[in-house]
Parts: C-alpha cells; structure tokens; sequence
C-alpha cells in the first residue's frame, strides 16, 4: 500500500516559487489549447466556455491577489485545481492530450517572447543615452589607449559609439534567440506526442507562432533556447561591466574625464570627502550574477539523458534571476548615461601626455616615401629621447625634427597636433568627425528600425491573446 508524500519531500520538490510567475502564460496557453480541443470535438461548446469563462475569472482572481498561488506544488496545478474549484467537471478535461512536460515549456517560451522585446526596449534606451551625449559633445577630444597606457586621440563621441554598437550586436543575439525558439512546443505531451488527433498548427496560429516544433522528445528534453538567452545577456553584461569600468576610472582623480551627478553617487560612512561611484561598480559586479545563471543552466543540463527529467525544473530560478537583473540594470545603466557629463579641460591636459600623435608622425613620414618599420624606428628613437629629458613631442620645434628626418616640410607641426590628429584619419569607421558623423546616422536609423520591429511583432501578439481572452 502506498504511503502519502513526505511534506519535507514536497515542499523540496516544489516549483511554485518561481513558476508562480508564469500563472498569466500558463492561462493563455489553456485558452489556446481549449480552444483546440473544442475544435477536435474533445470538448462541446458548453463545456468549452464554461472553460474559457473560468480561466479568464481566474485570472482576473490572480491579478487581484484573490489566490494564494505559493499553496501549491507548481503553477499548472494551481491553474487546474483553481478552475476545477469554479467550474466543476468539464474543468478536469482541459488536460486531455498534454503534460506538465510541455507545459512548461510553452509557458517559458510565452514568458520569454515578452521580457526579450522589453529587453531590447531596455537596450535601445541605454543606446540613445549613449547617442544623445556624442550628439551633446561632438568635437570633443579624448585619449585613446591601449592597455590602459595613452594610445592615439579620439573623439569623445567615437569612443562612446563603440558602446552603442556593442550593445547592438547584443540586441541582435536576443532577437536571433527569438527567431529560433518561437515555435510551439506544445503537443509533445510528456515526451512521445498523443494517439488523440491534436492540431498543433491552429494552436500555433492562436499563439502567434510562426512554426511547430518538430520533435517532440527535443520539445521536452532540450533547454537550449535558455541557455542562449542567457549567453547573450551575459555577453551584454559584460558589455556593462567595461562600461562601469570605465565610468569608475573616469571619475576617479587619476582621471578626472567625467563628472557623475551626485543623485547616482553616494558617500562614506566615515570618510567624509568621498564620492562614490556606487552605480557604476554594481553594474559592473551584477555581471557575475548573470553569468553564473548561465553556468548554473550549463551544468544542470550537463549529462542528463532524453528526456524529461527532474533537473529541468531548476531551469527557472537561473533564469528569472537573469532577467530580472537585466531589466534593472539596462534601466539604470540609461539613467546613469543620461547624468554624467564630461570635463574636457581634463581629457585636453591629459592630450597632452602620452607622445600621443608618435603614430601620425610615423604615417607623415610613410607619407613621404619612408618606409614603415624605418618610420616607427626613427620615431621610436625621437620618443625615447624626449621621454629620458621629461619633455613631449610638442616641445620640438622644425629646425629639430629636421635633424631626425630629413625628409619634412612645415605640414609636420601641424601633424604633430592632437586635435588635428581625428581629422587627418580617413578610413572608414575611423575616429574623423566625418566618420563618427556617419556612425551618428547609422545608429539613429538602427534605432527607428528597432522601433518598428518590436510595435509590429508586439501588436500582433497583443491581438492574438486579445481575442483568447474575448472567447471569440
């Protein structure tokens, strides 16, 4: 005889915690399927809007807090027995030809379609904080490095467009992530499908998906579309991990770049003088959260032999964790942007250091017939003597850089000029205001593409679960 479930056993085998978030997709997804159902005849009418009645009540119920969802083992059993509760029998049909096994992955990818829109939202709104402040300081100077040692001057905006199309290679990865994981998966039932003449393509059609998955043993087994969202955010994050990076050095007194707002700074607790950049380290450190969920999904998923198995419910917590630390750091991170502002008489004293025009010097003189690696040799020994006398490249004057190369003309003085240096720069893609001006163009015309992809695909889910809800 068998024994009732140990409590211990099964408050530890519980989802409801996280999963109790997935309560409005888990009743959109019965919407759909019920609606199926009545089309195969599994269901009269009666007892289909007797379903859809008490599903939409239901959910009207949860949005009011009118159900204690954390009572239950996880979110479909609270959806059933919630329903059963309201409507009686024809509620203990409406799990006719599906398991909990694609179940959830129906609510994951419904779940997921939405936040990775929002989250492409959250990313075009860091980017056009970055674009407003190039479009605020155009002109403005700063040194490049390398390996954190003063490199070749750039302009500021250059510098800070590099971030823009950082991130938009990062909302591109979501957007492929979308396009590869929105099928419907429901169907597969538990691993090997149903005898029951299902129709999986109007249940797609219901839900706005583009396809049906194919093979319903990788339907219930495979988590691979949450490990590559969860790539590519930690990829983002790192992205804004530099980002705060920089932010920190530019603030501090080595630096002095930037100036950051006092309202995203904060004090010590002893040291009274201090200025914090608290924001900008927690976007930097919130980085390791995002992508220890991607590892703790990897390691989960390492091994685990076809098909379902426990296991996969820990697919959840790495994920909601991810995503929500995403969209609040996206978020702030754009307001960060938007409340910091530059100190260009720092950035042109520290022009100034560095023998940062070395390489324009070596490209003049490429310029006049001398051959490159002979160029950087000569000019190489001109820094290392300037550099053993504590003095810069400006303290040279023509009738002593005649005395190294023989080959100038007055244009070298001008060479030898950090502001000038950005426009000397002629490829594509460079730091010359003409090409960051380009880059500016670009990136306005990605952003209104953005735009336009996320209203339609969101206008076209909205009016499908529209008419779910309306029972039409």
């Amino acid at each position: 005889m068998g024994k009732d479930l140990d409590q211990e056993v099964a408050d530890f085998s519980t989802s409801i915690n996280e999963d109790q978030q997935l309560y409005w997709f888990d009743i959109i997804g019965s919407l759909a399927h019920c609606k199926m159902l009545r089309k195969i005849e599994i269901l009269n009418e009666t007892e289909a809007v007797q379903i859809q009645k008490g599903l939409v009540q239901l959910l009207r119920d949860i949005e009011k807090n009118q159900i204690d969802l954390s009572i239950y083992e996880d979110i479909h059993s609270a959806i059933e027995m919630n329903l059963k509760q309201k409507i009686g029998k024809p509620a203990e049909k409406l799990h006719t030809a599906r398991s909990r096994n694609d179940q959830i992955v129906l609510d994951e990818r419904l779940y997921l379609r939405e936040k990775i829109i929002h989250l492409i939202q959250e990313i075009n709104g860091l980017q056009k904080g970055f674009l407003n402040l190039v479009q605020k300081y155009p002109d403005l100077v700063m040194p490049g490095y390398t390996h954190l040692q003063p490199a070749q001057p750039v302009l500021f905006a250059h510098h800070l467009m590099a971030y823009f199309f950082m991130l938009q290679r990062d909302a591109e990865r979501l957007k492929d992530a979308l396009t590869r994981f929105n099928q419907l998966p429901l169907g597969a039932g538990a691993l090997a499908g149903t005898s029951i003449p299902i129709d999986r393509k109007y249940v797609a059609q219901l839900l706005a998906f583009p396809a049906v998955q194919v093979n319903s043993m990788d339907v219930v087994a495979d988590r691979d579309y949450l490990l590559e969202i969860l790539g590519a955010l930690s990829i983002a994050f790192l992205h804004l991990s530099r980002f705060g990076e920089e932010l920190v050095l530019w603030s501090s007194p080595g630096f002095q770049f930037i100036i950051i707002d006092d309202a995203f700074t904060t004090g010590s607790s002893i040291m009274p003088q201090k200025k914090n950049p608290d924001i900008a380290e927690l976007i930097r450190g919130k980085a390791g959260e995002v992508i220890a969920s991607w590892i703790s999904l990897v390691i989960t998923l390492k091994g685990l032999p076809l098909t379902y198995n426990r296991d996969l419910q820990q697919d959840k917590p790495p994920l909601l964790r991810a995503i929500n630390e995403c969209e609040k750091t996206f978020h702030i991170a754009a307001r960060l942007i938007n409340n910091i502002q530059p100190n260009p008489e720092k950035m042109e004293a520290a022009l100034q250091k560095g023998f940062l025009t070395a390489t324009d010097l070596c490209e003049y003189l490429v310029g006049k017939g001398v051959p490159f690696r002979k160029a950087h040799e000569v000019v190489g020994s001109i820094v290392r003597e300037q550099a053993s006398q504590d003095k810069s490249l400006h303290d040279l004057n023509y009738e002593e850089l005649e005395k190294y190369i023989d080959c100038i003309d007055r244009e070298v003085m001008v060479v030898l000029d950090e502001k000038q240096s950005i426009n000397r720069k002629q490829s594509e893609g460079s730091t010359s205001p003409r090409e960051v001006k380009k880059q500016i163009v670009i990136a306005q015309k990605l952003l209104d593409q953005w735009k336009a992809y996320y209203t339609c695909i969101e206008k076209e889910w909205q009016s499908k679960y529209e008419l779910l809800l309306s029972g039409e």
